[in-house]
């Protein structure tokens, strides 16, 4: 991990998604899901998707569990949790599941993290990523026949013998304010996971990737032209 930073940043959205084997969701186990993680989780809304096909709990229109046959989902955007509040969501829903679901291992699991970083220069974001980060690139952009109103940074880091994960780090200009960064980590891990006490690190470990590594990499391009 890189080294920690003071940079200020803005939760947008948490997610994730738990793979494992193929199984019936009688309604009754998904009801009980429900009454058991509606106050704990706070789930105001409960839709069942037919017989054997699972349940969607909500609270309102951005914050959503969906228990599918072969995955469990789990969506906050435009999130107002902090990423602490996220984990602790996820380490007190997932025991229920795995207890209801009798489940014998997630196989593998995809970790959502959304934050924003506002940009403390002169200009905007859009300007920032053009003259620091893509000026080489930014005169070729005449070959299109279209002007375009942004750009980014998309960086694959792939799984190696040591860390058995892949991460897609998007890096943008956050157009409902070009004041702002958007960082984006969508992060697979593929080890199958038999204990939850495995599930924290994971989570971190995306996090802190975009708020220690992708952070400073931004900073790192404001040096003098």
């Amino acid at each position: 991990m890189g080294v920690e930073n003071h940079f200020e940043y803005i939760p947008q959205a948490f997610g994730l998604d738990l793979f494992y084997p193929p199984l019936g969701l009688p309604d009754k186990i998904m009801r009980e899901i429900y009454l058991e993680l509606a106050d704990k989780c706070r789930f105001t809304e409960f839709r069942q998707l037919g017989e054997g096909q699972g349940a969607r709990f909500a609270e309102g229109m951005n914050r959503h569990l969906t228990i599918l046959p072969d995955r469990l989902m789990y969506l906050d955007e435009f999130t107002q949790s902090t990423f602490q509040g996220y984990a602790e969501d996820m380490l007190a829903l997932l025991p229920v599941a795995s207890v209801k679901l009798t489940m014998p291992v997630w196989l593998h699991c995809k970790v959502l993290i959304r934050l924003l970083l506002p940009y403390q220069g002169v200009g905007t974001a859009v300007e920032f990523l053009a003259n620091r980060c893509l000026s080489p690139l930014v005169g070729n952009l005449k070959q299109f026949s279209r002007p375009t109103s942004g750009l980014g940074i998309r960086l694959v880091f792939p799984a190696t013998t040591e860390k058995h994960s892949t991460f897609h780090v998007r890096i943008e200009p956050y157009f409902r304010d070009l004041k702002m960064f958007f960082l984006e980590n969508r992060a697979q891990f593929f080890d199958p996971i038999v204990n939850l006490d495995q599930m924290r690190p994971l989570l971190t470990e995306a996090y802190e990737f975009l708020k220690n590594e992708a952070g400073p990499f931004i900073h790192s391009c404001d040096t003098p032209l």
